[in-house]
């Protein structure tokens, strides 16, 4: 299961009532199951669902009463600029499948691959690596190797610089260019809402299961594209689509 089969679902009680839909999810700490759903309602106003809640989420999320006072578990790292150990930029965390061995779908220009969780390292930006023994090999490096101001040394601290670098390149200096194109903030979980969607461009055109479109690329969205994303579990789609630089 991707999380974006669920991302956009309606969610609805027992008895068929309309409760609002999925905003986004939040994982365990290891990113092997669920932890909980942050959905909204009506007025755009946010619970919380524990995992345990949800009793089916097929056509749509169907809970029982249970609510969370607040939200559980990690946020997904969906959104999240994508590095290599060498400092490479290499796209965006575009969907996630958590399981047993949970694997990042990361989005390039013009592609999508997948990448197991044990073989990054998650934080404000995700750092991928050929294997998970590269990965703790590397992790063993940097708390071994500090220098006198607590930051790490030699090559991670490379490692960093060009990443930075990276960072910096890939944001567009200009101030009207930025209003047009906006970089999701680093760490920030997409948040699938009126407030980071309503007036944007869409800068790759997303279509339904039967090839409908939703919203062309360049079209502005409105409480309506919004709708039609919802309807078709396109929200997920419609925000990585208007949110990244990839296109």
């Amino acid at each position: 299961m991707q999380i974006s089969s669920l991302v956009g679902k309606t969610v609805l009680s027992r008895s068929g009532e309309w409760l609002g839909y999925v905003v986004a999810l939040r994982l365990t700490r290891d990113m092997k199951k669920l932890s909980c759903l942050v959905c909204a309602d009506g007025e755009e106003e946010e619970f919380y669902i524990p995992a345990r809640a949800v009793i089916s989420a097929e056509d749509a999320v169907i809970a029982g009463r249970q609510r969370a006072a607040s939200p559980t578990g990690v946020s997904c790292p969906v959104g999240r600029p994508v590095y290599t150990h060498t400092g490479e930029f290499c796209g965006v965390i575009a969907d996630m499948v958590p399981g047993d061995a949970p694997e990042l779908v990361i989005m390039g220009v013009g592609e999508a691959r997948r990448v197991p969780v044990a073989c990054a390292a998650l934080g404000e930006t995700a750092i991928v690596y050929p294997s998970a023994e590269e990965k703790r090999r590397a992790g063993g490096r940097t708390s071994g190797a500090k220098t006198g101001s607590g930051r790490p040394a030699g090559k991670r601290a490379e490692t960093l610089k060009s990443v930075r670098a990276e960072e910096s390149a890939v944001r567009p200096s200009d101030p009207e260019k930025t209003k047009q194109q906006p970089v999701p903030e680093p760490g920030r979980e997409y948040r699938l809402d009126r407030t980071n969607l309503l007036g944007r461009r869409v800068k790759r055109s997303v279509y339904d299961e039967h090839g409908e479109p939703v919203a062309l690329a360049g079209e502005r969205i409105t409480p309506e594209v919004i709708a039609r994303a919802r309807r078709g579990n396109r929200l997920l789609a419609l925000t990585v689509n208007t949110l990244t630089n990839l296109y």
